[in-house]
């Protein structure tokens, strides 16, 4: 399955943690598949969910096991039923990663009492330090509730995930990374529907997506 996830998808361009955005421009990937795309509890524990009737672009077809902040087994299909706002990032990321959390965060606080009808993910691009008590230290830290669910995987699963997300990433020689900056939003069948690239970003049109696909 993951073989043929990867042979259709392709990635390009890396975007520098340390040098990202510096204007602040934010950039709107509306309506666009993955191959179209330009180049940053409200879960229970994994059970198996029924795929059919999914989409073949949807990331519920990448059925690896993750693990959560609070070492637990987690699949992506566990989201179905709710559309999803999900962020790649890394814990020791000093400058953009913590800028992403917070503009999803505000992107939940936007959605009022609605925030529970949506999941939102971050997921790790660090798979050997960001194990399941560093992605808890994180969560703290940024103040995110018990409806988030941060994720740690392998290194297979992380890139072909980053892939159909169209999320570019690389790591350097210290162990950080270059990454792109993108908010994702899934609907309920876990399909891409709209993307928002930069840091500190207006997310007005993303909160509207986010309530037609609660309808």
């Amino acid at each position: 399955m993951r073989l043929s996830i990867l042979l259709i998808l392709i990635t390009s361009m890396l975007f520098s943690c340390t040098n990202i955005n510096p204007s602040n421009n934010a950039e709107d990937v509306t309506n666009l598949t993955p191959e179209k795309a330009p180049i940053t509890s409200c879960c229970k524990p994994t059970e198996k969910v029924s795929l059919t009737n999914i989409p073949s672009e949807s990331i519920f077809m990448l059925d690896d096991t993750f693990k959560t902040q609070h070492n637990t087994d987690f699949q992506l299909s566990t989201l179905k039923g709710k559309p999803t706002v999900i962020g790649m990032i890394f814990t020791n990321c000093t400058y953009a990663c913590p800028r992403l959390t917070s503009d999803i965060k505000n992107i939940s606080k936007n959605m009022g009492i609605r925030k529970d009808k949506v999941n939102f993910v971050l997921i790790s691009f660090d798979t050997e330090r960001d194990n399941p008590k560093q992605l808890k230290k994180f969560a703290n830290e940024m103040g995110l509730d018990s409806e988030w669910v941060l994720l740690h995987g392998t290194e297979e699963t992380v890139r072909t995930l980053s892939v159909m997300l169209n999320v570019q990433f690389e790591k350097d020689a210290d162990g950080n990374f270059s990454h792109s900056n993108l908010v994702s939003v899934l609907d309920k069948n876990g399909v891409l529907k709209y993307q928002k690239e930069g840091l500190e970003a207006e997310h007005k049109e993303t909160n509207s997506t986010l309530l037609k696909l609660i309808l």
